[in-house]
């Protein structure tokens, strides 16, 4: 009986383990309704769906391997806490034509550099309509910042885009975090 009692125990801990659930995974699954509208880039390369009382504007950038990009967001009146989402289309650094591969090159960079922020957790994520790697990042300091990051490959040639949410850790980190990863999954390449 005991051998039996233990054996089952060694299945349920073993079940236990093999099934981890991610932050971006609890973010996703959070309940949140929100009023929503549908914006779309100037130059008719992305969709996305956003909060109705966010703001929103077209990027230009002074930087060659930038395309285009936009940046969204809301700053609470009361705390001054900001929530933004930063979608780029870019062109690979090192020419990358799959997305594993630009992936890897993301994350090499990032554990070069002594400036990038903590990463709590990334890999493969089918949270989105298209095949995206994630990182998920913590900046600490006296406003510390978290990010998620997704990776997406562009219908060019050696193009991907990067869709950033981020939000300061102090403010109600999980609703804030749902809601953008509501309209991250949203996103639509046109």
């Amino acid at each position: 009986m005991i051998n039996k009692l233990k054996y089952i125990f060694a299945i349920l801990l073993f079940w236990a383990c093999t099934k981890k659930i991610t932050k971006l995974e609890e973010y996703s699954n959070y309940p949140i309704k929100y009023g929503k509208t549908k914006i779309i880039h100037p130059e008719n390369d992305f969709s996305i769906t956003i909060p109705k009382n966010w703001e929103w504007k077209a990027e230009e950038y002074n930087n060659p391997q930038i395309i285009l990009g936009m940046d969204i967001g809301a700053t609470d009146s009361i705390t001054k806490f900001t929530k933004i989402i930063s979608i780029q289309k870019y062109k690979s650094l090192e020419k990358n034509m799959e997305l594993l591969d630009e992936f890897k090159t993301i994350q090499k960079n990032i554990k070069k550099s002594s400036l990038m922020p903590i990463i709590i957790e990334s890999g493969y994520t089918k949270n989105l309509k298209y095949d995206s790697y994630y990182i998920y990042q913590k900046l600490e300091g006296s406003n510390s910042i978290e990010m998620i990051s997704f990776i997406l490959k562009g219908k060019e040639k050696e193009t991907f885009y990067s869709l950033t949410t981020s939000c300061q850790s102090e403010d109600n980190i999980e609703t804030n975090f749902a809601l953008m990863i509501k309209c991250i999954e949203s996103f639509e390449i046109n």
